[in-house]
């Protein structure tokens, strides 16, 4: 009787230090619906002050915590029912699950293997056999993932055409002519992507991660604009203790060296080669959002234009915070770069902001936007042109649904435009795509 007194009071007190935690995203999105669980959940909570043993009112207790993204709270509510009743395969498996999910899975492990001392039913079995599986998988040095997809776009600005009426050149007006002005077109996109992570093992967790892409967007009118890219990159993750900067105070801090290769081809002519190092700091601040802290230098050889050649030397800091309850996503960025080309009118500075925004939705969809400004100066005056200034904005809408474990639908929207004082280099354009992405390749 002492026992069960003193298990009730630990078990009551355990609750109350976590009614309020959240440590997973919530498993509903709507915020209406998640406000009525975490409502229910303290509703359970104070039924179990008068029947702290009550099994019904611990799974409620516990499948609610799991609803508003508080697995901790569930494997401690799982985990003391088990010290005072030691035999029960089902609180094993949930316990299982549950550390599975938060990546603990020596935990896992060993309750997965427990249910089957208990001779469970062979659908149990094999749920069981099929998280054991996917422990084994998940404790691989080497993870990697393909990802193909395949769409289409709509263009307003399929050609590149200029969005002014008159260049000037000197003290001359010129109308620019019909044809060189937008009009829009339809294209076929292509998408295939291979990430691959090697955990290498290291007591602080460190990572490499790999990447490599390739994409083409293939217009049905104007195919002297088809493109198609290739992107490589290697980034190294060093995972370091808490204050190695003490300037930032972070938590969780990540040191990453990185290098970046780009490759554009033009109607099937080679353009563009770039080549980016970057080193970035990131971790979680006092105030719980993440931060990430840039400094880069890419190397870009235009095959056209060699005076455009140059280097790139930038730095970038932003921070995203996660809205409470909705869970909901708000970040900017504030970008300041350098260029240095072989001429001197390509030379510029460049000052950059962008605010983004993301959300789930019902019905499984994600919603994601981000906004851009840029305002470009250059040192030197164009020839015939004189001087240059731009000033770029863009707007990127999308909108993700997951169909199964293998399938998801993008629908996107980009609008852009390049204002500029110099007016051959004034651009408008607005993209509308759909596209259909797999990613279950064995």
């Amino acid at each position: 009787m002492v026992f069960k007194r003193l298990f009730c009071v630990f078990l009551l007190a355990f609750l109350a230090e976590n009614l309020y935690s959240q440590n997973v995203t919530p498993a509903i999105s709507d915020p209406v619906q998640l406000a009525q669980a975490e409502q229910k959940k303290q509703e359970v909570f104070k039924q179990l002050f008068k029947d702290p043993t009550n099994l019904s009112l611990l799974f409620e207790y516990a499948n609610l915590s799991i609803l508003v993204g508080d697995l901790e709270g569930a494997i401690g509510v799982f985990e003391q029912m088990l010290i005072y009743d030691s035999e029960l395969p089902r609180i094993r498996l949930e316990l299982g699950v549950l550390y599975f999910r938060l990546g603990a899975y020596a935990l896992a492990n060993n309750y997965l293997k427990s249910v089957k001392e208990y001779d469970p039913p062979p659908e149990v079995v094999a749920k069981v056999d099929g998280f054991l599986d996917a422990i084994v998988n998940a404790e691989k040095s080497i993870q990697w993932q393909q990802n193909l997809g395949m769409g289409f776009k709509h263009t307003t600005n399929g050609n590149s055409g200029i969005n002014a009426d008159f260049i000037e050149i000197g003290d001359f007006l010129l109308p620019v002519d019909p044809n060189s002005k937008r009009e829009s077109d339809r294209s076929t996109m292509l998408n295939y992507s291979l990430s691959i992570d090697q955990d290498l093992k290291h007591p602080r967790g460190d990572n490499i991660q790999y990447f490599f892409s390739y994409g083409s967007d293939t217009l049905d009118t104007f195919t002297q604009f088809n493109i198609q890219s290739n992107v490589l990159s290697v980034r190294r993750n060093f995972n370091l203790d808490e204050n190695y900067f003490s300037f930032f105070n972070l938590e969780d801090p990540v040191f990453a060296p990185n290098i970046n290769l780009l490759r554009v081809v033009l109607n099937r002519e080679e353009i563009l080669r770039s080549g980016r190092i970057s080193l970035d700091y990131s971790g979680i601040l006092d105030n719980g959002s993440s931060m990430l802290f840039s400094y880069y230098r890419d190397e870009k050889i235009f095959k056209t234009g060699a005076q455009k050649n140059g280097r790139i030397n930038g730095m970038s800091y932003g921070q995203s915070y996660v809205i409470p309850g909705s869970q909901a996503l708000i970040g900017y960025k504030l970008i300041l770069e350098n260029y240095r080309a072989n001429a001197g009118y390509e030379f510029y500075e460049n000052y950059g902001v962008e605010f983004s925004y993301s959300k789930p939705l019902r019905e499984n969809w994600q919603f994601s936007s981000k906004y851009s400004y840029q305002d470009k100066s250059h040192d030197e005056d164009y020839p015939l042109f004189g001087a240059r200034h731009d000033e770029m904005e863009s707007l990127r809408m999308n909108m993700m649904r997951p169909f199964g474990s293998c399938w998801s639908l993008n629908l996107g929207a980009v609008h852009s435009s390049s204002d500029s004082s110099i007016n051959i280099y004034k651009r408008a354009s607005t993209n509308l795509t759909a596209q259909v992405n797999y990613q279950c390749f064995k």
